[in-house]
């Protein structure tokens, strides 16, 4: 398999393998797809005393005898042999999806622990790496004071998606245009593997049938495969939330009405996806009227995409896919304008310098329009330091950005009680910009090229 990126990642594990002497517990966890397992592989792929083990959900005495006999003519009677064994003969033992460990027994991850604390008081130098896909399980696993492997781990590694700008580049270099790039990410993000399914070069609308829509397509069910097993049997609340926030940002409230789910019942729901599976991501206005203004969304652009089309118009996609294409590819135009606010955001995020001076703080504002209590506003970039501000808005439609759109956001900049910091404009537009706007000052201005262009020169 072909490897891209992971520069950091890969620097990580040759700073761990430099250190010979050292027992090291390192606890390796990302969502489905990440590239967890391909990461590990290339770190390890020239090291000679490596133990890479898939642990799959069997009868405790199965999945003992095969982990036996994967590296030992004889099967061991206990975990506990089983561990100290494979720490003294390996420099480096990998196991992946690990959380099943306490799946198929708890008392397996109590014979590691035992295993891993008497090796303190041998000449071993054992590097254990453990990798896990269901995020909320592998924070209790270590996290969770009552569990027998809290405190031993020595490093916690959250494998995250490629960035924006990777993840552009890595597009563009597949054979598609800016645009077309753009697009592509709006609708699966930075997941590695889902990068990959648009390595072959086609237009979107038919990438969409054949990896959403069609009979066996790889993403149409990916998401619910992904979060059942996450979830578990309370799958059903999460994922009338999640259909609930997908698209645009809801407050609590606006999940409620949705989702028929009691408000009062919905912190808990709402923490859980942000905090232990970081799925949902909270979000408050920069320089707020008021306290508890918070909404949430999917941070994740792939499971907003399929919550928002996929889960919504299933029963269209099993009868009639190509119907449900012109569905959604009706409402796409809409849908990538508000993916766009958020690229945006996250392009200032890696490119700060465009701004002038480096923000301590990236996002939007939204409030209430003062003296005219039933009309409301928005921003849709706010960034800040304590002398510097910045308020942008993106706009992904066939036309260019004029006067107008300037002038009305030098409105909404006014509602925003922002001090005395010096205060500067920024627009983002797929079509371009109106001659009018060129070379005002204390305005800056990029279309998605010009965003590219900012990429591929940025050194991080």
């Amino acid at each position: 398999m072909e490897f891209y990126n992971r520069k950091k990642e890969l620097k990580f594990f040759d700073e761990i393998k430099s250190q010979r002497q050292k027992n090291i517990f390192i606890v390796v966890y990302g969502r489905r797809r990440i590239g967890k397992t391909t990461l590990v592989r290339k770190a390890f792929e020239k090291e000679e005393n490596v133990f890479y083990y898939f642990v799959d959900v069997l009868n405790p005495n199965n999945l003992l005898e095969k982990t036996s006999l994967s590296f030992s003519r004889a099967v061991f009677k206990d975990w506990y042999d089983l561990f100290l064994e494979l720490f003294g003969k390996f420099e480096f033992v990998i196991f992946d999806e690990f959380q099943n460990f306490n799946k198929v027994s708890p008392s397996i991850l109590f014979s590691l622990q035992k295993a891993w604390d008497e090796i303190k008081y041998r000449n071993y130098n054992t590097k254990l790496i453990v990798l896990g896909s269901y995020v909320g399980l592998m924070k209790k696993l270590f996290y969770d004071y009552k569990m027998p492997l809290f405190g031993r781990k020595d490093y916690l590694v959250n494998i995250s998606e490629f960035s924006l700008s990777e993840s552009i580049k890595l597009l563009l270099n597949f054979g598609y245009s800016t645009k077309e790039a753009f697009e592509i990410y709006s609708l699966i993000g930075g997941i590695p593997s889902y990068l990959l399914l648009f390595k072959e070069k086609k237009s979107l609308k038919n990438h969409i049938f054949d990896l959403f829509l069609k009979d066996y397509a790889p993403l149409k069910n990916e998401g619910e495969n992904i979060l059942v097993l996450e979830f578990g049997s309370e799958h059903k609340s999460y994922f009338s939330i999640l259909e609930s926030i997908s698209g645009s940002p809801k407050t609590i409230s606006e999940i409620s009405d949705l989702s028929k789910i009691e408000k009062t019942s919905l912190p808990r729901y709402l923490k859980e996806l942000e905090e232990e599976y970081e799925i949902v991501k909270s979000i408050e206005p920069l320089f707020p009227q008021k306290k508890r203004m918070k909404k949430y969304k999917i941070n994740d652009f792939y499971f907003d995409f399929y919550f928002n089309f996929i889960r919504k118009y299933i029963s269209t996609i099993e009868f009639s896919p190509e119907k449900a294409l012109e569905l959604i590819w009706k409402n796409l135009p809409q849908y990538f304008g508000l993916k766009f606010e958020t690229i945006c955001q996250r392009f200032l995020k890696e490119t700060p310098e465009v701004l002038g001076f480096i923000p301590e703080k990236i996002g939007n504002t939204w409030g209430k329009v003062p003296g005219k209590k039933n009309e409301s506003f928005d921003i849709d970039i706010v960034a800040y330091d304590s002398e510097n501000v910045v308020f942008g808005e993106c706009k992904w439609t066939n036309k260019k950005v004029g006067m107008e759109d300037y002038k009305k956001l030098l409105i909404r900049s006014s509602y925003v009680d922002f001090g005395e910091r010096n205060k500067k404009y920024i627009l983002f537009s797929k079509a371009g910009f109106e001659n009018e706007l060129l070379g005002i000052k204390d305005l800056i201005l990029f279309t998605p090229e010009g965003m590219v262009e900012k990429i591929k020169s940025h050194i991080p």
